[in-house]
């Protein structure tokens, strides 16, 4: 979805005869609303459906939503407390959160509405399965650890800040050094690259916030994982299902197209800048059908005579606000902690702290590294976000410092 790309050995043509070492290719389409949209062609060993066994599967921690068993003490169902439907700013003390053993144990979904979800995962370990989100695509943003991400279309290395993105239906696993920290966002549909930053024909524009040389999809095939041929949790509808395959159903040998996972560092994001406050729409880095993505990266804060860099307070009457607060120090927020998650439903205004507001100007420069989204359909909380929520939130604009 950020252009064409193309890695190992392909056809001439597709859907023709393709030989390696005297071996017929399977050719694999992976496409988008049924055959009409983008679409990659992956060329394998054989086909992906050569299964021997298929059975629900659960983690143990049922983060998307609904477990398989129906348990009622699944932590990502809606809670039953009646606290959940107030109105109020929320903060979710997501560093509170332990590490699981694997990255399908470690994540829990805290938001969620029809359009998207959000969440947090934290992991020590490797999952002994790979994953396939059937549901949505998803985009992780890393705040602590680096490693692998080992996928159908191959490996790509990641470091700490990056974004990693994933089209719905990929196979993928993280071989990840040490502990590992991650935000996340599912996206139901048309998640990617802001029409807007685009060129009629395709390429990002001469004033888009990054350009394609930023983007890093993988550079070399996964040919590690055949011989280990792990089973597939493949999600959908919020159901986890376990496959299994006489051997390894990825075995590519190359492939090409429009469709494939990726990696965007943010310090490779340009931001703008302005002599007087600009909204938050122009910090805007992905979008999809419902909601959309900003991050707030260290720049050049607005510079005009008498200007308050420190955001207005606002009501956005059409806008749940979700705010992962990712590094730095924040221009308008006391009381908050690094890698947590803050949450602003529409219906209520929002804002700096008073103090913040006012102590920002005359500042030149912010350091601050924070990733927003707004969704446009109102999000609802999990038990997973009540168990990290800190109930003294909402209180702290308070000029007396009520906490």
């Amino acid at each position: 979805m950020i252009d064409y790309r193309r890695l190992g050995e392909v056809a001439r043509k597709p859907h023709t005869v393709f030989k390696v070492n005297g071996e017929m290719m399977a050719e694999h389409v992976f496409t988008r609303e049924g055959f009409g949209d983008l679409f990659s062609i992956l060329y394998q060993k054989r086909a992906p459906t050569h299964e021997v066994d298929v059975a629900l599967w659960n983690s143990g921690n049922a983060f998307f939503g609904r477990s398989n068993d129906n348990s009622a003490n699944d932590l990502n169902k809606q809670p039953k407390n009646p606290i959940a439907d107030h109105l109020l700013r929320r903060h979710f003390v997501t560093p509170q959160m332990p590490y699981g053993e694997t990255m399908l144990k470690g994540r829990a979904t805290l938001l969620r509405n029809a359009d998207c979800a959000v969440g947090m995962v934290k992991f020590e370990n490797h999952d002994d399965v790979f994953f396939s989100n059937g549901d949505a695509d998803e985009l992780y943003f890393v705040s602590e650890g680096s490693g692998v991400l080992q996928t159908m279309f191959g490996e790509i290395d990641y470091v700490k800040h990056d974004y990693l993105f994933m089209p719905k239906g990929t196979v993928y696993r993280f071989l990840g050094n040490g502990k590992q920290a991650m935000f996340v966002v599912e996206g139901a549909r048309k998640f990617g690259i802001p029409p807007s930053f685009r060129q009629p024909q395709g390429q990002l524009k001469l004033d888009a916030p990054y350009s394609h040389r930023d983007f890093r999809s993988p550079n070399r095939l996964s040919e590690s994982c055949y011989e280990l041929n792990l089973p597939i949790v493949v999600k959908k509808r919020d159901i986890l299902t376990l496959h299994k395959y006489t051997d390894w159903p990825y075995q590519v040998v190359g492939w090409d197209g429009w469709m494939f996972p990726f990696a965007f560092a943010v310090s490779d994001y340009q931001p703008k800048t302005s002599s007087h406050h600009l909204p938050p729409t122009s910090h805007c880095v992905f979008e999809a059908a419902g909601f959309v993505i900003m991050n707030f990266v260290p720049r050049m804060v607005d510079y005009g005579e008498g200007a308050v860099p420190c955001p207005y307070p606002h009501t956005s009457v059409d806008c749940d606000e979700v705010l992962f607060y990712a590094d730095g120090n924040f221009t308008s927020r006391k009381a908050i902690s690094q890698h947590s998650i803050s949450f602003h439903p529409c219906g209520i205004p929002h804002g700096p702290h008073p103090e913040k507001y006012e102590g920002s100007v005359g500042h030149m420069f912010t350091n601050e590294l924070a990733v927003m989204v707004d969704t446009f359909a109102p999000l609802e909380l999990t038990n997973a976000a009540r168990k990290f929520e800190d109930a003294s939130y909402h209180f702290t604009w308070n000029e007396t410092g009520c906490l």
